[in-house]
């Protein structure tokens, strides 16, 4: 990252928009900034580092606090930073929160933080990257690649933070080495080692949990080796697989048995069943022949029924003859209703046109009466045309009178508007000046105020204090106790202990004396007291003891008696711990009387409350107040616009009394001058709508008289037409009447004749015999298919006579029980032998997938085998306690440090030299990249952190060009093309000095640009590019200032 132009606005103490343009800088890189102190110089840290990361380069200072106390009111805070990064240029922009005067009224609003993000193209256009503060950290952060904290560590160093990189334990030197490097692939490597390891030992155990469950599944009856293999934990899959392997060769002998006697038996079945299905044909045939029997008697009495029926179908046809004569005496009846129907409509509309014409004639003469009107209407009508002009005079004089009176009115409200506002005017500036008053005298309260805030502060503080003691000892006490409770039951353990070993002992001597008694022999010397007589020798017991027991007693109690020894200590140690708790609640206490006479432990908490309310009372007032005192300066500046605002009030009414004079002169002319124009018009046109309207009103009347009259005339006409239609039709209907009834009459006189020919004695005989063609063919379909039925049943009943013949019936319930019988001996043998085929099937399933199973987990546990111990080295688990993505890192900070150690060993005259801690740390804590010096005048190694000042300020010095060097020369995603160092040059002695500056000087060839804010004046002498700052009671400004 490379600086091109800083902006800082009411930042710090740059009060207004002060640009820093590096690019004036040109091909020097490296350059010094100076000024008094307090002036600004490390604020430009804090501009870059606020523009990047919306921090400042120190954890003193935040967000909130960086607005510039010479700045307006209306100025709004804000930093933005072009930068260079690969390649490509980008503009960032930040707005921390603040407060901002309300644009209405008095007072301040909150503005919360904002932030924007561009990248600058080759035109010069900005594109739009991030547009908010959570888009612009997150792009910020993957376009560096480094946080804030990493940034101050490796390319800013702040006054005081020089020596954070230095001195950093592994975990923090890791999480920055990490972001320099890109080594997540080690990591990753290590992820993937260990999830592979956790899937292989998955897989075995899913496996061995398989093998199992199919085990278990084994299907088999009353086999007690079985029952107990299967019933172990864990399971012997091995013995049990041979087991199942005589299982299955057992099975399949008793399958072949099964198979053998089923074929037997499957021939019995299939002669049984032929048995039966004979005498089922045999019964079914003189079932049939009885059916038929009776089928035929059953025809043979329809007989009668089928001559009727052949007498109806010749009664039909002869019906069917006359069909057609009477179907035209139908038409002919049906066309005469309809004539007379429509003769007695016609004659009934004919009534209604007559009465309507009528009507029509008396409206026709109604309105030929109108014509007198119409004249008079027109005679009206010319004598208002010819007023027209008079009428249009009167409109516009009443118009100019009336605008003039608005005038007037509008003046003279203006007037009474304007007055009314210079008094409110003047009472607002009472207001206000009472109102300064007021804030004048509250100025000088917030010094109470802020007086009473830090006492109670304090007051609060030693309550918290006290507070927290009293918490600690009451939870320490509780600990005592505890750990009293756990000293005694120790106690009691370790004289459980000893009293077992005595018994153990005394056991012991006495079987062994046991022992030697049983050996002696009466004449022969003890081998313990060498008397040959023997009168009362131990008893030998049964109870053995060897030397193993009495040790692991004697371990028993060393080990209780270490355990109370610990507990004790710790005991002890926390009865200390509670004494000096005592002593500090004590200090405290008198301290909290000191401050709060009237302070008791018992109400401890009350008086916590009670000054937790206060102080935030207290401090919310005082806020108050000092927002209230801002409003001072607005305020004296309110009532200063004020007053010039009534004098301009002032002269603006005067203007407006003297063209309220001129108006009143106008509108008494012209009001006189319309008066007389309205003495010769009549009142009621006076007005040119009303005017207009009377017009109107008298054409419209005129038009609807001549409408009127235009109607009536083609009403009547329309009325006389269809009253002469009407009688022309009616005379038509009366015609079609005389000639359909005399054809219909002729046609039923040959109806009658042709009836008497076929033999009807009647219509009604006539009516009963007629059927349709399809109720014709039904009759004879009838009675030809009782002709063919007959016939049938006869012949068939013939056949069945002769096969039967000689034949007896069969004994079917016999025959069907020895097939039963024979199904069911056949049916027990099949479920025999289902269930063997399926015992054998299933159990020779599960040792195909036992055996396939245990393949599978020996390959598996072979990977196993090896995978693990990969993943368990490189995740730290090894003699050095290194992971294998800090391993590589170890392998960056070792070249780091050689190319440290070159410019360290310059700067300090060969003495001290940069190392990496490679001893182990206690416990499981993984190291590997915490650094040590070695002295050269010792001859010996220390930690980085013994250094001094000076040397801590060389020893990082060097430490941060050599990370940069090596970055570089790695050209990774991480650009360190910049360098700011804030002070720690005032460390070093003369000489230290003018190594350091060598040291720095060198690397201006490799092109990185390096920022110095030091007071040294021999560091001024040697760089020829200076950032000087310049402070007054305005702020401070900035100049790039060049020597030769």
């Amino acid at each position: 990252m490379r600086p091109l132009k800083l902006m800082m606005q009411a930042f710090g103490p740059y009060a207004d928009t002060e640009i820093i343009d590096f690019t004036k800088l040109e091909n020097r890189t490296m350059f010094v900034i100076s000024g008094k102190t307090g002036s600004g110089k490390t604020t430009i840290f804090d501009g870059i580092s606020f523009a990047i990361y919306g921090r400042a380069s120190g954890d003193d200072r935040v967000g909130a606090d960086l607005r510039s106390q010479f700045a307006e009111d209306d100025l709004i805070t804000e930093v933005s930073l072009e930068f260079s990064l690969k390649g490509n240029t980008y503009y960032i922009w930040r707005s921390p929160q603040q407060e901002k005067k309300k644009s209405r009224g008095d007072g301040f609003t909150i503005v919360n933080a904002k932030a924007e993000l561009y990248i600058i193209e080759s035109t010069g256009e900005r594109k739009l990257l991030a547009a908010n503060v959570r888009e612009t950290d997150e792009k910020i952060k993957e376009i560096i690649q480094l946080d804030a904290n990493q940034f101050r560590q490796i390319l800013m160093i702040p006054q005081g933070e020089f020596r954070k990189l230095l001195i950093s334990d592994s975990k923090e030197k890791e999480a920055i080495l990490q972001k320099l490097f890109h080594t997540e692939v080690f990591k990753q490597i290590e992820e993937k080692l260990r999830e592979y390891a956790s899937s292989l030992k998955r897989e075995v155990e899913f496996g061995v949990a398989e093998r199992n469950r199919h085990l278990k599944n084994i299907v088999y009856k009353d086999n007690e080796l079985l029952d107990e293999a299967l019933s172990e934990e864990p399971l012997n899959d091995t013995y049990i697989l041979l087991l199942l392997g005589d299982l299955i060769a057992q099975l399949e002998a008793e399958f072949e048995i099964v198979k053998k006697n089923m074929e037997k038996q499957k021939i019995k079945r299939d002669d049984a069943k032929l048995n039966v299905d004979s005498a089922e044909d045999l019964i079914m045939q003189i079932s049939i022949l009885d059916q038929l029997v009776e089928q035929k008697n059953t025809l043979l009495k329809k007989e009668q029924e089928i001559d009727l029926k052949k007498n109806e179908i010749d009664l039909a046809h002869k019906a069917n003859k006359l069909q057609h004569q009477e179907d035209l005496c139908q038409r002919l009846k049906c066309d005469l209703d309809q004539f007379n129907s429509r003769l007695i409509q016609e004659k009934d509309q004919l009534v209604q046109l007559e009465a309507e014409l009528e009507k029509a004639d008396e409206q026709l003469t109604l309105e030929e009466n109108q014509s007198s009107r119409r004249e008079q209407l027109i005679t009206e009508l010319t004598m208002l045309k010819n007023v027209r002009e008079h009428v249009l005079s009167y409109a516009s004089r009443k118009s100019q009178v009336k605008k003039v009176e608005e005038d007037l009115k509008q003046c003279q409200t203006q007037i009474s508007k304007d007055k009314s506002i210079l008094e409110k005017k003047a009472d607002e500036i009472k207001e206000q000046e009472t109102r300064l008053k007021e804030l004048e005298k509250l100025q000088i309260q917030t010094f109470e105020f802020d007086k009473k805030v830090r006492n109670l502060e304090e007051g609060l503080q030693s309550l918290r204090k006290l507070t927290s003691i009293i918490e600690n000892k009451t939870s320490l006490e509780e600990k005592i106790k505890i750990k009293k409770s756990e000293v005694d039951h120790a106690k009691k353990v370790v004289d459980d202990a000893r009293e077992s070993l005595k018994v153990l002992e005394k056991q012991w001597m006495t079987g062994h004396a046991g022992h030697l008694a049983a050996s002696l022999v009466n004449g022969q010397p003890c081998p313990v007291c060498g008397s040959s007589d023997h009168p009362n020798p131990a008893v030998e017991t049964n109870i053995q003891f060897n030397e193993n027991d009495i040790n692991s007693a004697k371990e028993n109690v060393e080990s209780a008696l270490s355990y109370h020894s610990n507990l004790e200590r710790d005991w002890m140690k926390m009865n200390v711990e509670e004494e000096s708790l005592t002593n500090q609640l004590n200090e405290t206490f008198e301290n909290t009387l000191n401050m709060i006479p009237d302070f008791t432990l018992q109400k401890k908490d009350v008086f916590l409350h009670d000054y937790e309310l206060e102080v935030a009372k207290t401090e919310e007032t005082l806020n108050e107040a000092r927002l209230k005192i801002k409003q001072i300066p607005s305020i004296e500046k309110n009532i200063t616009d004020l007053k010039i605002v009534i004098e301009e009030g002032r002269a603006k009414v005067e203007q407006l009394q003297e063209k309220e004079r001129s108006l009143s002169i106008l509108y008494s002319e012209q009001v006189l001058e319309f008066e007389n124009v309205s003495r010769s018009i009549p009142e009621e046109l006076r007005e040119i709508d009303q005017y207009e309207k009377k017009v109107i009103s008298i054409e419209t009347e005129i038009q609807k008289i001549d409408h009127s009259l235009k109607m009536a005339r083609e009403y009547f006409s329309q009325i006389s037409e269809k009253v002469a239609v009407s009688k022309g039709t009616i005379k038509n209907h009366e015609d079609n009447i005389k000639s359909v009834t005399e054809a219909l009459n002729k046609e039923r006189k040959i109806f009658l004749e042709k009836l008497e020919e076929e033999n009807f004695s009647s219509f009604k005989h006539y009516n009963q015999a007629k059927r349709n063609v399809d109720e014709i063919n039904q009759l004879e379909v009838f009675i030809r298919n009782y002709f063919e039925e007959l016939r049938s049943v006869t012949d068939r009943l013939s056949d069945y006579n002769l096969r039967l013949q000689e034949k007896e019936k069969p004994d079917l319930e016999r025959l069907q029980m020895e097939l039963e019988e024979c199904e069911r001996l056949f049916h027990s043998l099949g479920e025999q032998h289902s269930h063997l085929n399926v015992q054998k099937e299933k159990n020779k399933e599960i040792q195909l997938a036992v055996t396939t199973i245990n393949q599978q987990i020996k390959d598996l546990e072979n990977e196993y085998e090896l995978v693990g111990h990969l993943s368990d080295i490189t995740r730290g688990q090894n003699t050095y306690k290194l992971s294998f993505e800090r391993f590589v890192l170890a392998s960056f900070l070792d070249g780091i440090l050689d190319a440290a150690n070159v410019r360290l060993i310059k700067m300090t005259n060969g003495r001290y030299r940069l190392l990496r801690k490679k001893d182990r740390s206690k416990g499981n804590i993984q190291s590997g990249l915490e650094l040590l010096v070695y002295d050269q005048y010792t001859g010996q190694e220390r930690h980085v952190k013994t250094l001094s000042g000076g040397e801590s300020f060389k020893s990082a010095l060097a430490l941060a060009l050599g990370l940069s060097d090596i970055v570089q020369e790695y050209a990774g995603g991480v650009s360190l093309e910049t360098m700011f160092i804030d002070e720690g040059f005032g460390t070093l002695d003369p000489e230290s000095l003018d190594q350091a500056i060598e040291a720095l000087m060198d690397i201006q060839s490799s092109g990185r640009l390096v920022g110095i804010i030091s007071h040294v004046p021999e560091l001024k002498e040697r760089i020829d590019a200076r950032l000087e700052v310049m402070a007054d009671h305005n702020g401070s400004k900035t100049e790039f200032q060049f020597i030769g």
